[in-house]
């Protein structure tokens, strides 16, 4: 065998014997139990974790010192070896998330935009106070992913309405002032269903839609494990459809589609101010929702409307792709059950198969979490060592 094919060898026993120590939490396991986890003989995990021991990726730890015999050694992935960082930059708000390789939680800062302000004015200082909070320094970051709403194509943000003026040049820029590694950035609605298929809603299903339903609208969509975007970035748009009450209808200056105009969270508040008679006490979405809890008809006459609105809207992506599973999430997804039977029984009247349709467990944090799992998704692939292949 060649030193070359060796050496990848080595790296495949050390990514076997990693990924087995991943897989339980962080747990230290003896290296005999390793052996049978990976199917290696006890000598060549001796030497994977060695090797590990000294990259840095894991550590010994001792065994049980009340148990007679000499205490085994025990293996430990050191999730603490590094850190990745999960922004979602919009534009009322920008949360981050500082989480070990384990995908665990270390800080959260959270701050609202000023009015007449973008993030690109906050990021900067979020990232900062999270650091600081959490003890770590900018160097131990190893990966960061960004959402951001709007079409995101290469990397690059090529239409986004609701941030009007800025870029992922410019976001990037901010960010790298602070961190030397590489920063990605995406569409908020594709991060969100990675989180809803990684911790969310939708862990078992093969084929989600995940619907960003509030001041703005549109999908992330994942085959597989497998984000499908589209030629130009564009997929999962559905806020730019023409719908049955807009025929006529074009974006708008605002940028906002068609559909998006008809089911949005602004639309929601103008028809319940219409069919109520105290209408002027309407301001929010959630408004709307306390009036209908409390068994108002006009209030519950906007969530239909509206329901009704997106189910048309959203029907063409069920019927193209038959997915397992469509889940709903953003500001207008807090009307919880009433908005969801709503969407459910128009749906059913609409597409040709049953679609399981769930409200998102994650709320206003999914787009964050989706941020956190692209970037461990970059550390896995670019720094830790190789796995076996599953083909």
């Amino acid at each position: 065998m060649s030193r070359i094919d060796t050496t990848l060898l080595r790296e495949i026993n050390c990514g076997t014997v990693l990924t087995a120590l991943r897989a339980d939490a962080g747990a230290a396991l003896r290296l005999a139990e390793l052996s049978t986890r990976t199917g290696l003989s006890r000598p060549t995990v001796g030497v994977a974790v060695d090797r590990l021991v000294d990259a840095g990726w894991v550590e010994y730890v001792a065994g049980d010192a009340t148990a007679p015999g000499r205490p085994a050694r025990l293996a430990r992935f050191r999730s603490t070896a590094g850190y990745v960082l999960g922004i979602d930059a919009g534009p009322h708000k920008v949360l981050a998330v500082l989480a070990d390789l384990q995908g665990e939680t270390v800080a959260t800062q959270r701050t609202e935009v000023p009015a007449n302000e973008s993030a690109l004015a906050v990021v900067g200082g979020v990232v900062d106070s999270l650091l600081a909070e959490a003890g770590v320094a900018a160097s131990d970051v190893l990966s960061c992913a960004v959402g951001a709403p709007g079409i995101v194509a290469d990397g690059e943000i090529v239409h986004a309405p609701s941030v009007p003026g800025w870029t992922s040049g410019q976001l990037v820029a901010v960010l790298a002032e602070r961190l030397s590694v590489p920063i990605q950035v995406h569409n908020d609605a594709n991060l969100a269903v990675l989180a809803e298929r990684w911790c969310g809603a939708a862990v078992d299903a093969e084929t989600v839609v995940f619907v960003q339903w509030g001041t703005r609208l549109g999908t992330g969509i994942l085959i597989g494990d497998r984000l499908h975007r589209g030629a130009h970035g564009a997929a999962g748009e559905i806020g730019y459809s023409i719908t049955p009450e807009h025929e006529q209808a074009t974006a708008g200056e605002e940028g906002l589609g068609p559909l998006e105009k008809a089911v949005n969270a602004t639309a929601l508040v103008e028809l319940a101010r219409q069919y109520r008679p105290d209408g002027e006490a309407i301001a929010r979405p959630e408004d709307v929702f306390a009036a209908a809890r409390e068994g108002d008809g006009g209030a519950k006459a906007a969530i239909e409307a509206v329901a009704v609105r997106l189910a048309r809207g959203l029907a063409p992506v069920v019927l193209t792709l038959d997915p397992d599973m469509v889940v709903l999430g953003g500001g207008l997804s807090l009307a919880g059950e009433a908005v969801l039977k709503r969407v459910r029984d128009q749906l059913a009247g609409l597409t040709l198969a049953s679609c399981q349709l769930e409200l998102s467990v994650l709320g206003d944090r999914a787009v964050v979490v989706g941020a956190v799992r692209l970037a461990l998704d970059d550390v896995e692939a670019r720094l830790l060592p190789l796995r076996p292949s599953t083909s």
